[in-house]
């Protein structure tokens, strides 16, 4: 592409931007509705639209972050401003010249109020907008070439000299509509979001509503609908919603608080309606308070309600679900929540520091919480790991002597990274039988994790421990061997969670992470509690898996299809700046978020076209544990948006809220694995699969063959469709 076709591309998405930005949205259809609505007054859409130009190039001439600019971060403030004194003031070059200036000080405020409100973790909302307008309307009444506007005129004119009488008669039409004054009052609301006071815009900014977010939607009618009975509850004057920019303060704080900042929920909605009478007594008190200084409040209660609301949600310390912040804002209400709903289920293992099993190998739980020996009252939560054959016998021979027993001298590992707090080491080893009840715990590592989050480790050999007090382990880092001391009459490993230092310190009940259950069937644990009798193991990689699916940034993959030569496309692997890994297709800009955490792989998020092949690939290895078990299933879940399923999509959104009933299911079976002098050949069996009420209405299966360490081929089919991709490294 050449320089200047890139200017203009950036260009033209950053201005769309800053008009759907107004909605949170980065939807282009809105914003093109946007832009006509806000050129029902010509002049005020002319001034709208110098001012997001001069916003966005002083931005991109300062050299200010690509992303915010192409985003509309730095525009929809200017845009507001814009399009406000465009209504207000009569066009003249005199005007527009100080719109420039104008534009390009919203810009500045939006820059310092991103670094002020960042340091809270909160947004600037339209803060710039709002002291922008102010300065300038206490200024321009100084300024004599300036006149106010008429815009009621000029918007009849405009819309005669582009449409003729016809035009003009719908327009006026839809002013004289006898619908009922609470829906009239709620699209003029609308409308007034743009500085356009007419039904016509209201509706149609309701229509881009509706087309951009069916939450969104809801969550307008929400807020509006509270705060119409809320004034009729107190015996208000039902005019006032419709006067001005006080209707639309309470549809902006449904959409920002419903379903934009917090996850959209029966909570969050409860919180909409909570908030209403809020915004009424703000928006009154502002008001009273600007009266002297012939000012408007415009969108001064939505800024200060959500941003107060938003910096109260910090403090919380439970009922961090009721309602739930956005992590990852993707702009969407219905993203945020499918992909917050999605993480929640599939991530849960997040939500926890990650600990390994602290050994080589498979395991046996010889005693599991609320144990029947010793894990009882205040020591309820801990394990007990002992060694165990084929006959599930603890020792060879007789089992007289320490050295019979098969856990007797095994690795102890460290389970997670930290500072080793505690240290018995010279404590002997009893005689299998024997007990040592003087030195109840034996030999004891305790290991500092984080503040409050400790682990023991009991019963070790003596002498075996290898490092002293005060050193930083690694975790999986040898740190001593399994021994008999203590109060342990057969070797074992004692271990818990506790939340102190101290050797005798109760347990607390805390999760492993990332490993494999192998009683009759293997089966996975993201996260979870080993119970009595299971046999365990940390994920054990495969170097054909760990290799395969450790995509390198800078590494570019071609492939062929169906047998063809020639080569269809590739994808590379990139970084953003976040340091977050991505495959990107070269075609269709597609991109395919992944984490590779040594024992696991798994996708995270795709964005772009789903016809392409990396969206097949996405679906087909969605989460790959890295070691090779026969047979074992592993299963996850995909968000709903990840299939087009028309209707029940929309009606989805609708009720997502308070139920999900799309939940396209994803299942991974290790197959074949051949051992080569080159490496392993590996074929792994994906599906994805869609029920609604117990019917299947959407089903994909793949074959991942890995060869050489690398991927080599991907077999795809959709109903009777099949295609198969080969692939090639360079």
């Amino acid at each position: 592409m050449l320089k200047s076709e890139k200017l203009l591309n950036e260009i033209f998405t950053s201005s769309l931007n800053s008009y759907s930005m107004v909605f949170f949205s980065k939807n282009h259809l809105l914003a093109v509705i946007l832009i006509l609505v806000s050129f029902f007054d010509i002049y005020s859409g002319l001034a709208g639209l110098l001012s997001v130009l001069s916003a966005n190039l002083m931005a991109r001439f300062l050299g200010l972050n690509h992303y915010n600019i192409a985003s509309g971060f730095y525009g929809f403030n200017a845009l507001l401003v814009g399009l406000g004194l465009g209504i207000a003031i009569q066009p003249s070059l005199h005007f527009f010249a100080i719109l420039l200036f104008v534009a390009i000080t919203t810009l500045f405020l939006s820059i310092a109020f991103e670094g002020i409100m960042g340091k809270y973790g909160l947004p600037y909302l339209t803060i710039p907008f709002l002291l922008s307008i102010w300065l300038a309307e206490l200024a321009i009444r100084s300024y004599t070439k300036l006149q106010p506007s008429e815009a009621g005129i000029y918007t009849m004119n405009t819309m005669y000299a582009r449409g003729g009488d016809t035009i003009l008669q719908i327009y006026n039409w839809f002013g004289d509509v006898g619908w009922p004054l609470a829906i009239k009052t709620y699209f003029k609301s609308l409308g007034a979001i743009f500085f356009q006071y007419h039904l016509l815009a209201g509706l149609l900014i309701a229509a881009g509503l509706l087309i951009y977010s069916r939450i969104a939607f809801l969550l307008s009618l929400l807020g509006f609908g509270a705060a119409w009975l809320f004034y009729l509850l107190i015996g208000a004057n039902m005019h006032e919603l419709d006067y001005g920019f006080i209707g639309f303060n309470h549809i902006l704080t449904a959409i920002a608080l419903g379903g934009f900042f917090m996850i959209a929920s029966k909570w969050s909605m409860l919180w909409v309606l909570v908030l209403t009478p809020i915004v009424s007594v703000v928006i009154t008190g502002t008001s009273a308070l600007l009266l002297p200084y012939q000012l408007t409040v415009y969108s001064l209660p939505f800024n200060a309600v959500v941003l107060v609301f938003l910096y109260a949600m910090k403090f919380r310390e439970r009922m961090l679900l009721k309602p739930e912040t956005v992590v990852v804002q993707h702009f969407s209400p219905e993203e945020n929540l499918y992909s917050g709903m999605n993480a929640r289920e599939r991530f849960r293992n997040q939500l926890y520091m990650q600990f390994g099993l602290p050994f080589y190998g498979v395991w046996q739980v010889s005693q599991g919480h609320n144990g029947e020996h010793t894990h009882r009252d205040d020591w309820k939560e801990a394990w007990d790991f002992v060694v165990c054959d084929e006959n599930n016998s603890e020792f060879s021979g007789d089992g007289s002597k320490t050295e019979d027993y098969f856990c007797f001298g095994k690795p102890v590992l460290a389970p997670a990274d930290g500072w080793i707090e505690e240290v018995v080491d010279m404590i002997e080893d009893n005689e299998p039988g024997d007990y040592n009840l003087d030195q109840n715990w034996g030999n004891t590592i305790i290991i500092k994790h984080a503040e409050g989050l400790y682990t023991k480790l009991c019963h070790l050999k003596k002498q075996s421990v290898l490092f002293p007090r005060g050193t930083f382990v690694y975790k999986g880092q040898i740190i001593a061997l399994c021994g008999n001391s203590g109060r342990s009459p057969f070797p074992h490993l004692h271990f818990q969670f506790q939340s102190t230092p101290f050797i005798g310190s109760r347990t607390l009940n805390y999760p492993f992470a990332q490993y494999i259950i192998s009683n009759i069937n293997y089966s996975l644990r993201l996260i979870g509690i080993p119970e009595e009798r299971q046999l365990v193991q940390n994920i054990e990689p495969d170097p054909a898996l760990t290799e395969a699916f450790n995509f390198v940034p800078g590494e570019v993959i071609t492939y062929t299809i169906d047998d063809s030569d020639e080569i269809k496309g590739s994808w590379s692997i990139q970084t953003d700046m976040l340091n977050n890994r991505y495959l990107e297709c070269r075609t269709t800009g597609a991109k395919a978020y992944f984490r590779y955490e040594g024992r696991l792989f798994y996708f995270t998020h795709f964005k772009g076209s789903k016809k392409s092949l990396l969206f097949n690939f996405y679906m087909a290895a969605y989460k790959v544990p890295l070691g090779f078990y026969k047979d074992m299933p592993v299963e996850d879940v995909f968000p709903p948006t990840i299939l087009k399923t028309g209707l029940l999509r929309l009606l989805q959104d609708v009720v997502s809220p308070f139920v999900l009933f799309l939940k396209p299911t994803y299942k991974l079976t290790y197959r074949d694995r051949d051992l080569l002098i080159s490496g392993s050949r590996i074929n792994l069996q994906s599906a994805c699969k869609l029920r609604v009420a117990g019917n299947e209405i959407a089903n994909w299966s793949f074959n991942l063959g890995i060869s050489d360490n690398k991927l080599q081929s991907l077999d795809i089919k959709t109903g009777n469709t099949r295609h198969k991709a080969i692939f090639k490294y360079r």
